[in-house]
């Protein structure tokens, strides 16, 4: 089988990357601002710098780190219809953004600021999309305390959607609450780890940083079996090199840092190699995610996460603003394409507007519709003798009628995206002369889904024991 994928960079690029990444690691090494993480590190075989301000990692922790970890990832739905294990050989699985702070209605342009009556609705959607395979809480629970606000945004999630939740631990402690809160739903520890109904989005700050709050995080997770997704989230020319490869480069030595410090917690932890990176606009000095360099840092840190073998999230996905003068599906394929070809096994970013700061309702609905259409470009295709077929061309060269054999008859709709999904078809596309026209047909059946009637996802004893969990929190 072949598959649509963009690729950035050769064998000797990836080579040089690689032993940059190495050179990094061992004469840089990364600041770690947590002493009981830095402590376990330097036991396990890390160095210290001659003036202890960082942790030198020597290539053989590395190399050790990168053998320890597991070569495939569960991340498990409470629905096992929505499990998903990674890498996949023929699809990428698509989530939700994360974390906006304002939603905005794209047809009155009135905005609000996020609180998790909000994020359940954009749960409630997530888990009536067949287009989103996985929920990462697109915005923040903002009313809540801080102490409160992780672990309400991951109760909203798991009440609203079975499919399989991304979270975010910005503590040890917070980690070990979300470890505990997960046991409500899997009974033990051990039946978390063996079915992670959630995993952990935890960010290296580039360049080459460890967050207290965030590492300690990690290795608690790391313990506990949760899978952890190491997202760099570098913007060149601000947080790293302005150039393409050497981000690459610097990211690529963040995650295998990462994958260390989860190695030496628990050998054997999920991990999922990441890269949020994006040019930056200098003249701004903020991120731009739609920047034409985009796909290829994404398609460069996805070659290096499959050149380890490794699970890889490094595509976001979305049409983010310019859904609003959309008159059809089709016009937003083309800025979806390359996004659906990056090499990565999962991506996020639907619903997402403003840079990630923000998220809709309308366009959750609008980048999943598109979506459909844009995905057929990472579908399988058959390269088989049987579907190269030389008897057809044989046939048809002598008397130049393809319609008519039984290759064609037996494989039109398979092959051809256009005969089975009316948004692509010729006639289709040719419709629609109305800027706005889908933004305000999503609104509509946004509307629609949110005054569903909808049967509980959780029992009445899980609902209980949430509700008791977070007010003993205070």
């Amino acid at each position: 089988m072949a598959r649509g994928t963009l690729e950035f960079l050769g064998k000797q690029e990836i080579a040089r990357i690689h032993d940059t990444s190495l050179r990094v690691l061992e004469k840089v090494g990364v600041l770690v601002h947590s002493e009981s993480t830095r402590d376990m590190l330097l036991k396990s075989g890390a160095l210290a710098s001659k003036d202890g301000s960082r942790v030198l990692m020597p290539e053989e922790i590395v190399r050790s780190a990168l053998s320890d970890a597991p070569k495939t990832v569960l991340l498990a739905g409470r629905d096992r219809k929505h499990d998903i294990t990674i890498p996949s050989a023929d699809r990428v699985y698509v989530a939700t953004g994360g974390e906006g702070v304002y939603i905005k209605d794209l047809v009155s342009g009135q905005t609000r600021p996020s609180h998790s009556d909000a994020l359940r609705d954009f749960a409630i959607l997530a888990e009536a999309l067949p287009q989103v395979d996985f929920f990462w809480p697109i915005v923040g629970a903002l009313e809540q305390p801080v102490h409160r606000k992780g672990m309400t945004e991951l109760k909203v999630s798991m009440e609203n959607t079975v499919k399989h939740v991304q979270a975010m631990a910005t503590t040890g402690l917070e980690a070990r609450q979300m470890v505990e809160f997960g046991c409500i739903f899997t009974g033990t520890p051990e039946a978390l780890a063996k079915r992670p109904l959630f995993s952990a989005v935890e960010c290296p700050i580039s360049p080459l940083t460890f967050e207290e709050g965030l590492v300690e995080g990690q290795v608690e997770l790391a313990k506990a079996g949760i899978p952890v997704v190491a997202m760099s989230a570098s913007v060149l020319g601000l947080t790293s090199p302005v150039t393409i490869a050497g981000t690459i480069a610097q990211v690529n030595a963040e995650n295998l840092a990462s994958l260390v410090i989860s190695q030496t917690a628990r050998k054997g932890a999920p991990f999922i190699y990441s890269s949020d990176s994006c040019p930056g606009d200098l003249q701004l000095g903020s991120i731009d995610y739609g920047a034409l360099e985009a796909s290829l840092v994404r398609a460069g840190m996805g070659q290096m996460g499959r050149h380890y073998g490794l699970p890889t999230m490094v595509c976001g996905i979305g049409l983010e603003e310019l859904s609003v003068g959309l008159a059809n599906l089709w016009e937003g394929v083309p800025y979806m394409l390359t996004q659906s070809i990056v090499p990565s096994d999962l991506a996020s970013g639907f619903g997402g507007i403003d840079q990630a700061a923000g998220a809709s309702f309308e366009q959750l609905l609008v980048d999943a519709w598109v979506w459909d259409i844009a995905k057929e470009f990472t579908r399988p295709f058959d390269a088989s003798d049987e579907a190269i077929s030389f008897e057809t061309i044989r046939d048809a060269g002598l008397d130049g009628n393809f319609l008519a054999k039984r290759h064609t008859a037996a494989r039109f709709r398979k092959e051809s995206a256009a005969t089975r999904l009316p948004d692509a078809a010729l006639g289709n596309r040719r419709k629609g002369t109305v800027r706005g026209a889908v933004i305000k047909k999503a609104h509509e059946e946004v509307a629609r889904m949110l005054k569903a009637p909808r049967e509980p996802l959780v029992s009445r004893q899980e609902s209980m024991a949430a509700e008791d969990y977070l007010r003993k929190m205070g």
